[in-house]
């Protein structure tokens, strides 16, 4: 005899139901109608709707007319519930000759109904709504504008936004760009991602309320670079700088973790990154890749906070740094161009952190030629717990080897371990 299993679901509250039916692709919310008459209506009023490349799936010439019908059916009909959130992925242009979207009023319709997250990842977007900047429910929007030219009107006024994306944008030399982030009066996430600079003199970022700050410039030719970047974000925790170098004048007073990856538009040119590292010498946890040597470093600041370092450049450079890392706890290594500088002929002092401090050392990509700095490094680490040797670029042959004298060298720090 078959058992009767009980429907539980179906006799959750309305506002439960529509929760669980978020988590589901907008097709599968719309299959849920067929249940029964509790289900029939319910996926209208999901508080997150996303359209992308697998609801367009199947998509004909046939069929695009009701496409764009249940579309609007889902956004635009009156005595619907706020949205949560609201994304327009790839697969769908407002160019789209064959389909022509009604994207603008898609958004306008999300904007009308309080939607507090849009996310636009679209190639050829085209007009985005000036409506789109004047939102007062928006908490967070992503921008994409892969081959367009987003224009941002004159008034911005977005009072409740916190996070703010742009990814492929061209910033131009005029006043668009601090006119919209300067009307962000509560943000707390700003990030530019493959952003591209174009006669522009500067990039000047002042926003009081900033906590986290990514900026991931692409330059294309020599005068891609000719513009200076200020930062005045008192109260940043994190910073991202991926780009090549330019003059970065910054106030981060309160900064704990930067990621930083530097690099020359020439590779037999060196970089002056001095100003922007002096920017970045609060923070605690320090990821460094500088892909070129670096000049000026007689004016490097004292990096009295950092604790953890993750560096990955020049053997030289290195060594520099250590100097400036007096309370060093945690060292990652990473050699882009291993010069082989005789360790042991080292006539300049120790540095402090390995007298004192540093207790965990880790080379990511360890080559043979590195015996002689890990010796280095057990001869002067003092309290150092665990030296972890990564040998995943090494043959069997080389591995063993390597093992065999890396483990009958001497360590100063009797309770060091060395893991291979």
């Amino acid at each position: 005899m078959a058992m009767c299993v009980e429907d539980r679901i179906s006799n959750f509250p309305d506002h439960i139901r529509c929760h669980i039916l978020s988590f589901l692709p907008i097709k599968a919310a719309v299959r849920t109608s067929i249940i029964s008459t509790k289900w029939r209506y319910l996926f209208a009023s999901i508080s997150t709707i996303e359209i992308d490349r697998y609801l367009l799936r199947g998509l004909t010439h046939r069929n695009v007319d009701s496409f764009k019908n249940f579309v609007d059916r889902l956004l635009k009909l009156p005595d619907q519930v706020s949205l949560d959130c609201f994304r327009l992925c790839d697969g769908i242009s407002c160019n789209d000759g064959d389909h022509d979207f009604d994207v603008s009023g898609w958004i306008c319709a999300a904007l009308r109904r309080g939607v507090k997250e849009i996310v636009l990842e679209l190639h050829n977007l085209g007009d985005v709504p000036p409506v789109l900047f004047t939102c007062h429910s928006l908490v967070t929007l992503r921008l994409d504008a892969r081959g367009c030219k987003i224009e941002v009107p004159s008034e911005v006024c977005l009072g409740n936004l916190k996070t703010l994306q742009l990814i492929h944008w061209v910033l131009f030399g005029d006043d668009s760009i601090h006119r919209l982030i300067s009307n962000c009066h509560v943000l707390e996430d700003l990030a530019f991602i493959e952003c591209f600079v174009e006669n522009a003199r500067e990039l000047h970022i002042q926003i009081p309320s900033l906590k986290s700050l990514v900026l991931h410039f692409v330059a294309r030719r020599d005068r891609d670079l000719n513009y200076g970047v200020v930062i005045d974000v008192p109260n940043l925790v994190y910073f991202r700088y991926n780009a090549a170098i330019v003059e970065c004048y910054s106030h981060m007073k309160s900064l704990e973790k930067a990621d930083i990856c530097i690099y020359g538009f020439h590779s037999n040119l060196s970089i002056d990154a001095t100003h922007l590292i002096q920017g970045i010498c609060n923070v605690r946890y320090l990821s460094l890749n500088i892909h070129e040597v670096i000049s000026g470093t007689s004016r490097l600041p004292i990096f009295h906070n950092l604790i953890e370092f993750k560096f990955c450049g020049r053997e030289t450079s290195l060594v520099e740094f250590l100097h400036c890392a007096p309370n060093l706890k945690t060292l990652t290594i990473k050699f882009l161009d291993f010069e082989r500088t005789r360790w042991k002929a080292l006539t300049i002092e120790v540095p402090s952190c390995l007298s004192f401090h540093l207790k965990e050392i880790e080379f990511s990509c360890f080559d043979t030629h590195m015996i002689e700095m890990v010796n280095y490094f057990l001869d002067n680490a003092m309290v150092l717990k665990k030296l972890i040797i990564s040998m995943d670029l090494l043959t069997l042959i080389q591995k063993a080897e390597a093992s065999s004298q890396l483990l009958k060298l001497l360590k100063s720090s009797t309770k060091c371990l060395i893991v291979i």
